[in-house]
């Protein structure tokens, strides 16, 4: 069992505090992104777990060891990096041996961790090249065999994939994923990129300025957003905010104004809400309806229209002047210029108050756009 336990985590520069009492667990055998927005703090926190930057106050536990004072070679802990940092006069078995050698792991175990890794990775072939000789994606895997010949407790992850085109960054991640499940390892990965997240997590710790905004399933996180942040931040395109008005209040449900003067019943807690509040509406644009089915209607003007081959996405904007995204079937005759009605469903919307925070929802499911 290696868990990764943090109990008030604080980092400081200097007088700056960047990283604010976090408190977290990273289960066994578990995959655990931290995401967020450059200068968050999330490559802070993962260096502070690897040992390369020291703790101003709070614990760091590995596999039930206080690791406060520990250095990284002690903590049981690979780490790859952004770079490759791969020697360029070496070939990939002596890249990938180079650090069993420093510490002296007799030959015949060197021999069966490289081959045993480069076997996972597929990378075998590759074994007699230099770095040279390989494309961006080799040389990737190249860094992350270097990780698994340590055989560590737990790998820790930050933004491997930020220099790969788009084509190969898909082609990776599918490749981490299986890696996880081949490895069978607990794993803390950092990525700016919320699509990574999604995709590659069991757990997504969503930072701002230094804090933990959520934590949670990537599903959690995008149904259930905590505030205005993470709902902005996780889901692609991200959701479309409206400024809008409370009505009316019955028991467990508002009724809030639309932009258009139409209306719409949300079921939620009202115990934090009175009628007249300025709350913040949000909806996600694949649970928009360009056919203006739904619970409430907002009309407008499409202004953009991007066709993707299998869906297209509609910029509509409204009478307010705000701009809503709408995903479309790929097959849409929507045109720039045509007015439409967007359609909600009730049971798809979100509701923030004036501080950002979410308003509760009471629903039975999650619509799947027409």
């Amino acid at each position: 069992m290696v868990e990764v336990r943090m109990r008030q985590v604080i980092k400081r520069f200097g007088p700056v505090e960047t990283i604010h009492g976090v408190d977290l667990d990273v289960e066994d055998k578990e995959f655990v992104v931290f995401v967020g927005p450059s200068g968050c703090g999330k490559s802070t926190l993962l260096r502070l777990v690897a040992g390369l930057e020291d703790i101003t106050a709070g614990d760091v536990f590995i596999g039930g060891d206080k690791v406060n004072d520990l250095p990284p070679a002690k903590r049981g802990v690979a780490m790859v990096f952004q770079s490759y940092a791969l020697y360029p006069h070496m070939t990939v078995f002596e890249n990938m041996a180079f650090g069993l050698k420093l510490a002296k792991t007799p030959k015949p175990d060197i021999e069966r961790r490289v081959r045993a890794a480069a076997e996972i990775l597929q990378i075998t072939e590759l074994l007699d090249r230099k770095p040279k000789e390989m494309s961006g994606g080799q040389r990737q895997r190249v860094a992350i065999g270097r990780a698994i010949v340590r055989e560590p407790s737990v790998f820790l992850f930050d933004e491997p994939l930020s220099n790969l085109d788009a084509k190969l960054r898909v082609q990776m991640r599918i490749e981490l994923a299986k890696l996880h499940t081949d490895l069978n390892a607990t794993m803390i990965y950092v990525t700016h990129d919320q699509v990574e997240a999604m995709t590659l997590a069991d757990k997504i710790v969503v930072l701002r300025d230094g804090y933990v905004e959520q934590v949670g399933s990537p599903l959690d996180l995008y149904r259930s957003p905590n505030n205005t942040f993470v709902a902005g931040f996780i889901g692609s395109p991200s959701m479309n905010f409206l400024e809008s008005t409370v009505k009316g209040l019955e028991n467990g449900s508002a009724q809030v104004v639309l932009p258009g003067g139409g209306e719409i019943k949300v079921n939620c807690e009202t115990g934090g809400l009175n009628a007249g509040d300025k709350v913040t509406f949000g909806a996600r644009p694949e649970h928009l309806m360009e056919s203006g089915v739904g619970d409430g209607q907002i009309p407008g003007d499409v202004f953009v229209v991007e066709q993707l081959g299998g869906e297209s996405y509609l910029y509509v904007q409204t009478e307010n002047k705000d701009m809503v995204v709408v995903q479309a079937h790929g097959e849409s005759k929507v045109k720039r210029g045509d007015r439409i009605n967007i359609g909600l469903p009730a049971n798809s919307v979100h509701l923030f108050n004036q501080d950002g925070r979410a308003v509760t929802r009471e629903r039975t499911g999650h619509p799947v756009p027409a």
